[in-house]
Formats: C-alpha cells, structure tokens, sequence
C-alpha cells in the first residue's frame, strides 16, 4: 500500500513539473517589463491554442453547449451583417476599396461558426509558438492610441493611412509582413475569453481573426490593451513573421 501510495506521488509530482515546463515555454513574454499581465496572457493563450490545439477543444466545448442551448430557446435569431473592408496601403499596393456584407441569423451562425473552429482544432496539427516583439508591440500601441482619439472608428486603417503591416513593418524593421485582429468586449472579459471570442468569429466571413491566430507563417506577436472605451474593453493582437 504504501509504496503504490509512493508511486502515485511521484507521478503526480511529474505531471506538475511536466505541466510547470510547458507553461514556460509558452509563455515567452514573461520577461517583457513593457507588457501588462493581460498582455502577457493573451499572449500565452495564443501560444496555448497553436501548440496544443487538440487540448485546446476542452476550453470550446462549454461554448458550443451554450450556443447550442440558445438557439433552441430563441430559434436562429435576427438577421445581422458582417463586413469586411480592404484598404489601400500608404505605398500604393492595394488599390482596391471593396466592402463585402454577408447576412446572417444569430444564434444560428454562433452554433455554426464554434462546430468550424471544433473541426478545425481536430485537424490541426501543433505549430510553433510565437515569441514576444516589443518593436510589434509598438505598433499595436501606436494604433491603439491612435483609435482613442477617433472613438475607435478607425478598424485597421490608421489616421495616416497606415495598414497594419505598414505599422508593423515601420516599428519592427526586421519583420517582413504582418496582420491584426481588433476585439471589443464587456470590461471583465478574460484575455482567455478575447481569445475564445476571435477563435470563434462568430459573423466575420472566412473567420479571419481565427485564421490570423492559427496562421503558421507567423514568427512573433505582441497584444495591447487599449483599456476601456465606451463600456468596451478594447484589445489589439499584432502578428509579424521575421525576415529569413
């Protein structure tokens, strides 16, 4: 008895060390003086959902379960609208202003949207995790401060009419490109749950702030809190992949 007792103890104090490593290793801005702790968590929730995506359908499941609860009490629900917007770019290399709606219900399009991501996740293999970049950082905190002088009206199009890999580009020299995802939510949403919320897309045609999570080319990250705004707690998630 007392030496099954001993084993289990041992293997218990494995899988904390075990567990204790991994969340080391993903979370790598935990040195970053220049980030909040929410800052740095968003990270790690990031690093978490792409080196572990499997394990990260536990988290989903919850959700489902009430997206699909609603939907029976309040049927698809009304209609919405989603748009996407393209920008021209400082240097000329979008030339195209296109806005694209695409009509949705709800309650419908929420048990929709979480069954792609689960599908996703059971398919996607672990990719790599991102490391923190304060030169990124830069940028999101540039932009942020740029949207509260504007109310937040700006998306992703600066005052100067800069794109966010412009931005990025600008302040981390030796990124080569770089992407953005925008979320607004209630002031005592968790960076976990800003991150569930970008997973999920619920509305956003092609679920892009999803994919820009899960995009394997990226290399680096930085997140801003922009604080709150309007009764909005308002985050910004800066992606870059480094010159080769």
């Amino acid at each position: 008895m007392q030496r099954t007792f001993v084993i289990a103890l041992m293997l218990m104090l494995s899988i904390q060390i075990i567990n204790s490593q991994v969340t080391r290793n993903l979370n790598t801005a935990a040195q970053c003086h220049y980030l909040s702790e929410d800052e740095k968590q968003m990270i790690y929730e990031i690093n978490l959902v792409r080196s572990q995506p499997q394990t990260y359908l536990n988290l989903i499941q919850p959700y489902l379960k009430k997206a699909e609860a609603e939907l029976e009490i309040y049927g698809p629900g009304e209609v919405r609208y989603s748009i996407e917007t393209t920008y021209k770019q400082q240097s000329g290399k979008i030339s195209v202003h296109k806005i694209d709606t695409q009509a949705y219900y709800r309650y419908e399009e929420e048990v929709a949207a979480i069954k792609s991501l689960i599908r996703d996740l059971e398919n996607l293999q672990p990719m790599s995790i991102l490391q923190a970049d304060e030169g990124i950082y830069k940028a999101a905190k540039k932009h942020g401060r740029d949207q509260d002088r504007h109310d937040w009206k700006l998306g992703h199009y600066g005052s100067d009419h800069s794109t966010p890999m412009e931005r990025i580009v600008r302040f981390a020299p030796e990124m080569k490109t770089g992407n953005e995802n925008i979320a607004g939510r209630y002031p005592e949403a968790s960076p976990r749950e800003i991150v569930i919320l970008l997973l999920i897309d619920s509305g956003i045609a092609g679920y892009g702030h999803r994919y820009n999570i899960l995009n394997p080319q990226w290399t680096h990250v930085a997140c801003y809190s922009g604080g709150l705004h309007n009764g909005m707690y308002r985050w910004l998630q800066e992606f870059g992949e480094i010159r080769k």
